[in-house]
């Protein structure tokens, strides 16, 4: 009787786990399809954009004028020194403004569902230990299904915290960029 009521919970659990999985797919997906932004919303924030870059190249413009120039009667030393200030200007410019992130890093940001699933699983499958740990003690043994189940739920459960982990880390991405 003990068997029939453990498993059922554990089917009840992982069913709703399941269903669950599947709703927050669904609502997600209709969210995605619904999250289309208006044309002059879009417009504005490339206008935005834009007026940004020009002001920056403006300043940088002045900070160029206002610097001292060398001598007239002196030449420069060399192309070398030309050309190696040339790269120290472009690494300059180029730590300066940070990579956009990628379309599977913007892609993978929105996965918040993903950590109330690995919690939930991970109980699930600390909860199916301690009732395999309470099956040894009896005369009978449990079934190998079980032990496979449990087994299955555990790695469910870590392929979901690092999916969690990969959502947070894209998401800190996506924030540290905007």
């Amino acid at each position: 009787m003990a068997y029939f009521l453990v498993m059922g919970g554990l089917a009840l659990t992982v069913c709703f786990t399941f269903g669950w999985i599947v709703w927050r797919m669904l609502r997600w997906a209709f969210a995605r399809l619904g999250r289309r932004a208006p044309a002059g919303r879009k417009k504005k924030t490339a206008a935005r954009a834009s007026q940004g870059r020009q002001a920056a190249a403006k300043a940088s413009a002045r900070a160029s004028s206002k610097a001292p120039s060398k001598e007239k009667g002196r030449a420069s030393s060399s192309r070398r020194d030309a050309a190696a200030a040339g790269k120290d200007a472009a690494r300059r410019d180029k730590k300066a403004e940070p990579q956009p992130p990628w379309r599977l890093t913007m892609a993978l940001a929105p996965l918040r569902g993903a950590w109330p699933l690995a919690v939930l699983l991970a109980a699930l499958y600390g909860g199916g230990r301690l009732v395999a740990h309470g099956m040894v003690a009896r005369p009978q043994h449990a079934p190998d299904a079980f032990r496979q189940l449990v087994e299955a739920v555990g790695w469910g459960a870590m392929a979901l915290v690092g999916v969690a982990l990969v959502g947070l880390l894209a998401s800190w991405r996506c924030r540290r960029h905007a």
